[in-house]
C-alpha cells in the first residue's frame, strides 16, 4: 500500500468533519460571511485532516492557514463554527503526538492564531493568550500521550530483553551444569575403566603358559583399556577448565552426613534419616544423587533464612528417594536468581530420574528427587555348572 495513502478511519473522519462544517457553514445566518470561499477554506482544511498520521505537520499548517487564517482575513471569527474547533484541536493533538518536530508544529501553531487574531480584529492581547492557551493544551495533550506510548514501548523492549536474556542465562546454565556433570562422569568411567584394566591384567598374568588364545584376548583388552584411558585422560584437557585443579574421590550419599554437619557449624538444626537398607549404588548415581543434596542444602543455607532443615535418604528396590525440607521463607526466598534447581534436573535426567521443587504449604521449601537404580547384571554361571548350586 502507498505509505500516502490514508488510513479508512482517517478518511472517514475526514469525511465527517468535511460534511459536518459544509452543512454548519450553509446553514448559518447570511450574515457568517462570503460562504463560496469560506466552503472552499473549510473543505479544503477539514479534508487534510485525512493525512494528519502521514505528514501531521503539513496536515496542520494547511488546516490552520484554510480554517484559521483565511476566515480571519475575511473577518470571520473562526471560534463561531463547530466543525473548526474539532478539527484544529485534532489536529494539535495529531501533531503533538505524531509530529516528528511537535515544537516546530505547536510555534506554527501559535503564529496562524496570531495572524487570525490580528486580521480579524487587530492585537488583542487577551484574544491571542486564549487562543495559544487553548492551542497549548491541545499540543501538551498530544505529547502526553506519545510520551506514555514512548514508555508503554520502552517498557514492552525491556521486558522482551530480559526474557531473552533469561533464556540465555537459563542455556547457559545448562550448558555448564552439563560440563560440569561431563567432567565428574569422567572421573567416574576413568576410575572404573582402570580398575578394569588391572583387573584384566591381573587374571591374564595367572594364565597357564599353554593357554595362548585366552591370553591373547585378555591382552587385546587389557591394550584397549589402557588405550581408551589415555584417550579420556586427553579429553579431560578439554572438559576441565584450569581452575578446576585436581580433584578427589568422586563423593556419594555416604558423605550427606559431613554436609548436614557443615549446615549445624552454620547454625542450622540438621536431621538426616535413612529408609530402607542402605547399600552401595552405581557410581555415577552416587555422585549424582549427593550432588542434588548437595545443592539442596546449599540453598538452604543461602537463600532460605531456615532454622531447621530435615534430609531424607530412602533406598527402595529400585529406586533411590532423596529428600531436603526446610522451615524458611519457602515462596519467598529469592532462589531464582542462580541455577541449582537447572542443575538438579541435569543430573536426574541424565539417570531417568526426576526433581520436584516447590513451597511447603505450611511454610519452607523441599526437594524431592527420584532416582532409578539398575538391577546388578548377576554374575555369569561357571563353565560346567549344572544349576544354582552349580554342581559339577
Amino acid at each position: 500500500m502507498n505509505r500516502w495513502v490514508p488510513r479508512p478511519l482517517d478518511l472517514a473522519a475526514a469525511a465527517v468533519l468535511t460534511a459536518g462544517s459544509q452543512v454548519e457553514l450553509w446553514l448559518a445566518p447570511a450574515t457568517f460571511g462570503p460562504r463560496p470561499l469560506l466552503a472552499l477554506a473549510y473543505a479544503v482544511g477539514t479534508a487534510a485532516a485525512a493525512w494528519h498520521r502521514i505528514a501531521p505537520l503539513t496536515a496542520l499548517v494547511t488546516a490552520m492557514c484554510a480554517l484559521v487564517v483565511i476566515p480571519g482575513a475575511l473577518g470571520v471569527d473562526p471560534a463561531d463554527s463547530f466543525g473548526w474547533f474539532v478539527t484544529v484541536l485534532g489536529l494539535l493533538v495529531s501533531a503533538g503526538y505524531h509530529a516528528p518536530r511537535p515544537v516546530v508544529a505547536l510555534a506554527t501553531a501559535l503564529l496562524c492564531f496570531a495572524v487570525s487574531i490580528v486580521l480579524e480584529k487587530g492585537f488583542v492581547l487577551a484574544d491571542i493568550a486564549f487562543a495559544w492557551l487553548l492551542a497549548s493544551g491541545a499540543w501538551l495533550a498530544g505529547r502526553a500521550v506519545a510520551s506514555r506510548t514512548e514508555r508503554a514501548e520502552l517498557f514492552e523492549q525491556r521486558a522482551a530483553l530480559a526474557e531473552q536474556q533469561a533464556q540465555w542465562q537459563a542455556a547457559a546454565a545448562v550448558a555448564e551444569e552439563r560440563l560440569r556433570i561431563a567432567r565428574e562422569m569422567h572421573d567416574v568411567v576413568s576410575h572404573s575403566l582402570s580398575v578394569m584394566t588391572l583387573h584384566v591384567s591381573g587374571v591374564r598374568r595367572l594364565l597357564r603358559p599353554e593357554q595362548a588364545e585366552e591370553r591373547s584376548a585378555l591382552e587385546a583388552v587389557e591394550r584397549t583399556g589402557r588405550e581408551s584411558l589415555a584417550e579420556m585422560h586427553r579429553m579431560l584437557g578439554v572438559l576441565r577448565s584450569s581452575e578446576d585443579g585436581e580433584r578427589g574421590p568422586a563423593p556419594g550419599l555416604d558423605r550427606v552426613p559431613e554436609l548436614l554437619d557443615a549446615a549445624r557449624r552454620a547454625g542450622l538444626q540438621a536431621e538426616l534419616t535413612i529408609g530402607g537398607v542402605p547399600r552401595p549404588l552405581p557410581p555415577g548415581v552416587d555422585l549424582a544423587a549427593y550432588r542434588i543434596v548437595q545443592e539442596a542444602v546449599t540453598n538452604v543455607l543461602r537463600h532460605a533464612a531456615a532454622r531447621r532443615l530435615d534430609c531424607r535418604i530412602d533406598y527402595g528396590a529400585t529406586c533411590v528417594e532423596l529428600q531436603v525440607v526446610d522451615d524458611g521463607r519457602g515462596a519467598a526466598a529469592p532462589r531464582q536468581g542462580g541455577h541449582g534447581l537447572v542443575g538438579m534436573r541435569e543430573r536426574a535426567a541424565l539417570y531417568g530420574g526426576s526433581v520436584d521443587a516447590r513451597p511447603r504449604p505450611a511454610g519452607g521449601f523441599a526437594v524431592h528427587a527420584v532416582l532409578p537404580v539398575p538391577d546388578p547384571e548377576p554374575a555369569p554361571a561357571p563353565a560346567g555348572t549344572t544349576g544354582a548350586e552349580g554342581a559339577p
